[in-house]
C-alpha cells in the first residue's frame, strides 16, 4: 500500500499530512473548530 499524503483537515491550512494522521501540527488540531483568514501553524506552506 503506497503512504498517500493528504490535506491537514483544519480548513485554512495549506499543509499535508501522511499517514494516520488528520493534522499537521498541535496548532491545527486545536483550532480545528476555529474559522479563520490564514493558518498560524508555522510550516512553510502557511508562512
Amino acid at each position: 500500500m503506497a503512504d498517500e499524503s493528504k490535506k491537514c483537515k483544519h480548513p485554512s491550512c495549506s499543509c499535508t499530512v501522511s499517514g494516520d494522521d488528520d493534522y499537521c501540527s498541535e496548532y491545527c488540531r486545536n483550532a480545528r473548530d476555529t474559522m479563520e483568514i490564514g493558518c498560524d501553524c508555522r510550516h512553510q506552506p502557511c508562512e
